[in-house]
């Protein structure tokens, strides 16, 4: 069977998806060795184009994937951290990066995947139960081991594959269809998600014999590249239109690029004659040269490009009314793609609904001091709204879990998870608890004490407060801010009972109005002390020694979303 066609096929599948896989486990090797520093480091290191080429190269460089780059950078751009110029740019380079990449691993390294395997495994296994770097290091290690393996297991089936007399006529039948060629390696660098990965099987080929013709080693190398500019496309498409801007300008620069090298294909297929070394690399210098080529040409076109797709890709603007998610999918849309800053985008919906609550909170207290009912419907809608707002992120939440967001980010994401539903259990309070409140007493013809309306008001406004310091610990997220948090959590517990005796001494003094509102001014005072509970607990999970509370709930929340 060694020898058979089918054995070739499946050693083909094998490599491939063990090289796919090697990288894939180096750049989580990488990103979450550095990826921190590299979200921190890349905005600010776009101070000019000649930055913006260079830090693109690298990024693609140490992550071996320009579409990774492509997807991080559009997810930078969709919240307003890069500007389009400058993510065309970055871009650019990296692709310039992942063709480096590329080149190198064409070189004879292939003899050291033992060595690296086993340090790599060594390392991750010593410090598996650990969260040092070196248990990274081992995983890169083991990824790059992985690439090595696969493109030795490629050298051996391409030679197979130049000696299959079918093979040969099969590539040389390409060679008069330069154009389906293109479309082909397009389609499959598409579907690979890693030019790195088609480009090194391509050049394998060549290197084994399977054919001499450049115009057909160009026309693949142009179909490559092609093809890397569609997944960013894809993945992004239902992004903001700042990140669609990026990833379609890029796309242009590439398909200006084949179009022309196609039109002058005779011409620059002499190219490849004249390049040094063996025939595999010659293949990858010509990938390198290519978008080299689009780096100088479209390098000073970026500002002019940057323009036109902000008119063909506006921001469209949504309706003041709209209740439903502004930053993540909604519950009718699609959550199979994640965002880039995924808890950006959840702490972004988070405040929103604790910005409703707040503003629920200040018509209840409009209402109980005016003595009217009049905007209960009001309150109503915002609590659809609340509703709404923590169904879609509750299933973005959960979908993150479940799709391994790493460590801080998870526990983040938990604790967003857990406040979520804090927030939606005092929308509910208010809505069906105090807003009742107003209008019983207005058929009753009870009125609060102006002492009781007085306490009621301070109260009211020391829990406003405190949502606005939550809303500030969400975003922050700084030990010092949820400490403060706390404080006035305990502080407020300490004004409601003292509001609660306060009110018992009016009692006692037989105050007619305070014996009116007895039980609607505890209770409020009990369903504050509730709703500020709910409002404050962001606190406990910010600071340090409770970063692991609340967990118990929250595995409840993941295994039953619905």
């Amino acid at each position: 069977m060694q020898g058979s066609g089918t054995y070739e096929l499946s050693m083909i599948l094998g490599a491939a998806a063990l090289l796919l896989w090697g990288v894939r486990m180096a750049r989580t090797g990488v990103m979450r060795t550095w990826g921190a520093q590299i979200r921190r480091v890349l905005p600010r290191a776009l101070n000019n184009r000649l930055v913006a080429l260079l830090t693109g190269a690298g990024a693609a460089t140490i992550l071996q994937s320009s579409i990774a780059v492509s997807v991080f950078t559009s997810g930078l751009a969709a919240v307003g951290v890069i500007p389009v110029v400058d993510g065309l740019i970055l871009l650019l380079g990296a692709d310039t990066g992942s063709a480096v990449v590329a080149a190198l691993l064409t070189l004879n390294l292939k003899a050291l995947w033992p060595i690296l395997m086993f340090v790599g495994y060594l390392m991750h296994s010593i410090f598996s139960d650990t969260d040092s770097p070196f248990k990274q290091f081992g995983r890169i290690c083991l990824g790059v081991a992985m690439i090595l393996i696969a493109l030795t297991f490629m050298s051996q089936v391409s030679a197979a594959l130049a000696a299959s007399d079918l093979v040969r006529v099969v590539i040389s039948s390409l060679g008069d269809e330069l154009l389906i060629a293109a479309l082909l390696f397009a389609i499959l660098t598409w579907l690979a998600h890693s030019s790195i990965a088609i480009l090194l099987f391509w050049a394998s080929l060549v290197q084994a014999g399977i054919t001499t013709d450049p115009g057909l080693i160009l026309a693949a190398v142009l179909g490559i590249n092609l093809g890397n500019a569609a997944p960013p496309i894809v993945m992004t498409w239902s992004q903001a239109a700042a990140a669609r801007r990026i990833v379609v300008g890029n796309g242009l620069f590439k398909l200006i690029g084949v179009f022309v090298c196609f039109v002058g294909l005779r011409l620059f297929e002499g190219l490849y004659g004249i390049l040094p070394g063996e025939p595999s690399f010659r293949v990858v210098i010509l990938h390198i040269l290519f978008n080299c080529a689009l780096v100088a040409v479209f390098t000073g076109l970026a500002g002019p490009t940057a323009r036109l797709l902000e008119r063909l890709f506006a921001e469209t603007p949504k309706a003041a009314d709209d209740i439903g998610p502004k930053y993540i999918p909604g519950q009718s849309e699609a959550l199979g793609k994640i965002d880039l800053l995924p808890v950006t985008a959840l702490s972004r919906e988070v405040l929103r609904i604790l910005g409703t609550v707040q503003t629920m909170l200040e018509i209840t207290l409009d209402m109980l001091l005016s003595g009217n009912n009049d905007k209960s419907q009001e309150i109503m809608r915002l609590e659809e709204k609340v509703n709404i707002l923590f169904k879609a992120v509750r299933a973005y939440a959960v979908d993150l879990t479940r799709k391994g967001v790493e460590d801080p980010e998870l526990r983040r994401v938990t604790a967003l998870l857990r406040y979520t539903a804090s927030l939606e259990n005092a929308g509910d309070v208010i809505c069906k608890t105090m807003l009742g409140i107003p209008g019983a007493m207005k058929r009753e013809g009870k009125r609060f004490s102006e002492e009781g309306k007085a306490e009621l008001d301070t109260l009211f406004r020391f829990l406003i407060g405190n949502t606005q310091l939550a809303a500030e610990a969400v975003m922050a997220w700084q030990p010092a801010t949820a400490g403060v948090l706390v404080q006035r959590k305990r502080d407020f517990k300490s004004m409601c009972q003292n509001s609660s005796r306060l009110h018992i001494d009016r009692l006692s003094q037989g105050v007619s109005n305070a014996m009116e509102s007895s039980s609607a001014h505890l209770e409020l005072i009990a369903d504050m002390r509730w709703i500020n509970t709910q409002v404050a607990s962001i606190g406990y999970d910010v600071l340090p020694a409770s970063e692991d509370s609340g967990d118990e709930a929250t595995e409840q929340l993941i295994d039953h979303p619905e």
